[in-house]
């Protein structure tokens, strides 16, 4: 397999961690092995009791950290020339294990809020940097058939795209926070207000945070469906790139829908596993609209040997030239 197709395969394993930790959450499974790495001592315990949620998370975690190592080998030894993928690569692999660190430290403290928000704020940005490679393998590879873009609109669209990515990366650690410090129903099950008001600013610290998210909700949908608008209207943009963006605005109103129903719901399992899967997946799609519209340039042409390889990596082996 080559190294772009075993990015995109990693980026998504990735996403499937994602959903498996938040089941871990909803579910309130995060101690349900008391010890780690080995859950009751055992390699394969008996999944239940919250076992079948957490384990299963190291497991899949597990294979994510095997995959991310294997696809940094990959880097390092067919696109050494690229610092840029090296160092993107290196960058995962030294995520995966901050990540694993902190999965373990979560549960030797007994599920301490901040380590359990840092957890998954490492979480999104790993995340995101395994979709860049994904983009990027294949972006950066000598022939590539990525479209260049002028220096000023490039500027341009990272002026809209990147504040975007921004907040709603901050919005995800914003409900990490609030899970965590369980203010999932600070509010009670009043909406659009809390507790009878619209913002009780006496109120205690998890009623302060159920309510930051609220109101990062709200920007975080006004900033992606203008940037949406602001892209479908540009009569250069690819159809791919208005693709993403219109689904990133339906990610995004389909987000706020799934928050409203968490609450009505009491936190309902189904409901909030969309909910938490949805906001990475809204997060990916953005950081996939930034590299369809600011294509990363392939490196410099290297030895031809090298070119052959990066061919072969693609599939796409040329002629060999006569004489």
């Amino acid at each position: 397999m080559g190294v772009h197709r075993f990015a995109v395969v990693t980026a998504f394993a990735t996403f499937c961690l994602l959903i498996a930790g938040g089941l871990v959450s909803t579910t309130e499974s995060g101690l349900a092995c008391p010890d780690w790495p080995l859950c009751e001592g055992k390699l394969i315990p008996k999944m239940v009791n919250g076992k079948q949620f957490e384990h299963t998370h190291r497991l899949v975690a597990s294979a994510v950290a095997t995959m991310t190592f294997v696809l940094c080998a990959m880097i390092f030894r067919r696109r050494r020339a690229d610092r840029v993928l090296t160092r993107l690569g290196a960058a995962a692999a030294v995520l995966v294990v901050v990540q694993a660190l902190l999965g373990a430290l979560t549960v030797k403290l007994a599920l301490p809020a901040w380590v359990s928000s840092l957890h998954l704020a490492t979480a999104m940005a790993f995340f995101c940097t395994t979709v860049t490679l994904a983009f990027l393998t294949r972006q950066r590879m000598p022939g590539s058939s990525a479209e260049p873009v002028v220096a000023g609109n490039r500027a341009r669209l990272r002026r809209w795209i990147l504040p975007a990515i921004a907040i709603a990366y901050l919005q995800v650690c914003v409900g990490a926070v609030m899970r965590h410090t369980r203010g999932g129903l600070a509010c009670g099950f009043h909406f659009p207000l809390c507790l009878g008001r619209v913002w009780p600013v006496d109120a205690h610290l998890g009623v302060q945070m159920h309510m930051v998210h609220r109101a990062g909700g709200c920007l975080t949908a006004a900033v992606v469906i203008a940037l949406a608008v602001a892209i479908r209207h540009r009569e250069t943009a690819k159809p791919a790139l208005r693709i993403l963006a219109t689904l990133g605005a339906v990610a995004v109103l389909a987000q706020i829908a799934l928050g409203i129903a968490t609450i009505l719901t009491s936190r309902e399992l189904v409901t909030m596993t969309l909910h938490s899967s949805l906001g990475a997946a809204l997060l990916a799609c953005l950081v996939a609209v930034y590299w369809i519209a600011c294509p990363s340039a392939p490196p410099p042409q290297t030895h031809p040997y090298h070119q052959l390889a990066e061919r072969l990596d693609c599939s796409v082996v040329a002629a060999p030239s006569k004489g």
